[in-house]
């Protein structure tokens, strides 16, 4: 790699800042002044770091930037400099990390850039017998057993996308529309303004240099690959729309088959496209209160962009699939999870995280299809509550894991039509389950009562509270903790009610009428002379007995 090229990649990777797979570090101590730390105490940084990385998905560590991402150097002499760049085998010298150690000089500045490949073999530990991985963004001490676990379970297809392709060049990918999604990126701008694709590849580890040949890696012909099916027989998704409960067979086969083809930088903006236009034909279809509800995007997003990013690729004689039920939505992903995750772990949302692909993950986070690791899960099961719906049901079958999400509402159908007569009043669909406690309650509840019953904090409680209580859901006296539901059919007259005391005062009575003259008749709602909330009389507008009835029983002591 030329300095020019080494220089590009470390100033991207220091605009994008720390992330699970890069990590800075100083060379300097900071109290009554800069002082230069102590060349044994960065080594064994170095050290740690890069077992950290090796022990996880690899990554980049930078030696002479503070946490911020501003360069300051390193101020040693060369010895010591030639030192910590063999830090790594020093610090580690029963494991050969295959670290690919530069000296890149940046604004003037020295920076060690040390480049950690995933370490498929034994366990890497330092000298002094310290174990190390990424979580998020920080490197955290780990028991050597919980790593060795994770290898002894390793699969032979992680490896996969790693491999190196020598039939092909930069030529074989198609670059114009990755490179338009990152030019809004601020740490990735330099190679959009350069059209430095080889840089880019560089950053992204999917290439390397063999003899003076540029070679890529299988990863970067998954993403990019012009003829994606060239490099992988089935990199694609099929979708399926079937008519009935079950596929069927033969002359019984009831499904209409959409196929979506890579690279997966293509793919995922097509399916979700696909998905999208899919759920609005259904909305379309739709009465007002139907009983099953469509899926929330973020699920359904969050599943096929982990099947994508998670499958299997060493399986080449299978692609992603997905089916879409009258009453749920299969997602079918090449391969079984990778050892040691088990569908317990994902059930119980430990935030867990098993990379099959860190290749592609690291690319796909940067071009905005996934967040932290072992936060995917979390999403689905949380979107799916949200919005009142079954959770997610997770299976093995044979060499295909299956997520299904239903579009069964977890309540029957009258409490449904109950929910769903608050729509014209605004009640959004994280509202609904405070409601709902409200209503199980057959009372009042105070902001502490019913944060409880409903499992979220007492702020957030009050905030939501306070929400509907703006949208006359709600209702609760000046000096009284306690918050009263009003029914569906009543939010009208609670809004009345709120209406009249502005106009008449705070001591209204309705059996006081309404105050007379043009201008209160005039500011009339007609909604409200339609449900008989106002009626007329020889002396105007009056209260009608309904309304009269829901405040005496309203403003009873």
């Amino acid at each position: 790699m030329l300095p020019q090229e080494a220089e590009c990649v470390v100033r991207a990777l220091i605009q994008g800042g720390e992330s699970y797979y890069v990590e800075f570090k100083t060379a300097w101590e900071y109290g009554r002044g800069p002082k230069a730390r102590n060349p044994k105490d960065v080594a064994r940084d170095i050290g740690e770091a890069c077992v950290a990385f090796a022990n996880s998905d690899g990554g980049d560590l930078l030696v002479g930037v503070e946490d911020t991402g501003r360069v300051t150097g390193l101020p040693y002499e060369q010895d010591a400099l030639d030192s910590l760049g063999q830090a790594p085998r020093l610090q580690v010298p029963k494991a050969d990390l295959g670290v690919q150690v530069r000296n890149v000089r940046i604004d003037g500045l020295t920076v060690l850039w040390f480049r950690v490949p995933e370490s498929g073999g034994t366990v890497a530990v330092t000298a002094s017998g310290r174990c190390r991985w990424r979580r998020h963004a920080i490197t955290e001490p780990v028991p050597p057993t919980e790593i060795q676990r994770r290898r002894d379970h390793r699969l032979g297809d992680t490896a996969y996308e790693s491999t190196p392709v020598p039939n092909a060049n930069i030529d074989d990918l198609e670059m114009k529309g990755p490179l338009q999604a990152i030019a809004a990126l601020g740490h990735l701008s330099g190679f959009v303004e350069k059209r430095d694709v080889q840089g880019l590849l560089r950053y992204w580890n999917l290439l390397e240099t063999r003899n003076g040949t540029v070679v890529l890696r299988r990863a970067a012909l998954l993403l990019f690959g012009r003829e994606a099916l060239r490099w992988h027989a089935n990199n694609r998704i099929r979708i399926r729309r079937v008519h009935g409960s079950a596929e069927g067979t033969g002359p019984h086969l009831h499904t209409l088959e959409t196929e979506i083809l890579g690279p997966i930088a293509k793919l995922l903006g097509e399916t979700k496209l696909h998905l999208l236009r899919e759920h609005q034909v259904e909305a379309r279809q739709g009465s007002l209160f139907v009983t099953t509800q469509l899926l929330p995007a973020t699920a359904v997003e969050e599943c096929f962009v982990n099947a994508v990013a998670h499958r299997n690729y060493a399986v080449e004689g299978a692609a992603i699939e997905v089916l879409l039920f009258p009453d749920r939505v299969e997602f079918r992903s090449p391969g079984r999870l990778p050892e040691p995750l088990t569908l317990q772990d994902l059930r119980r949302q430990r935030g867990l995280h098993r990379s099959r692909n860190p290749l592609i993950m690291r690319v796909l986070r940067d071009l905005g299809w996934v967040r932290d690791q072992g936060e995917g899960m979390r999403r689905i099961f949380g979107a799916m509550s949200q919005v009142e719906l079954h959770e997610p049901e997770l299976e093995e079958e044979a060499d295909t894991f299956i997520v299904r999400l239903s579009t069964r509402s977890i309540h029957d159908e009258e409490t449904q039509a109950w929910l769903a007569a608050y729509g014209p009043y605004g009640l959004e669909p994280h509202e609904r389950k405070y409601v709902l406690a409200l209503r199980q309650a057959a009372g009042p509840l105070s902001v502490d009562r019913l944060a409880r019953k409903v499992g979220e904090p007492f702020d957030r409680t009050r905030e939501i509270l306070d929400a509907l209580e703006a949208k006359a859901i709600v209702w609760h006296k000046p000096k009284s903790r306690k918050f009263h539901l009003v029914a569906p059919l009543m939010v009208l007259h609670e809004k009345a009610y709120r209406a009249l005391k502005l106009v008449t005062g705070p001591n209204y009575k309705p059996e006081a009428g309404i105050e007379e003259g043009k201008r209160a008749e005039q500011a009339i709602p007609p909604e409200w002379k339609e449900l008989g909330i106002v009626v007329p009389t020889d002396e105007g507008w009056k209260p009608g007995p309904g309304f009269i009835e829901y405040v005496t029983k309203r403003d009873r002591p």
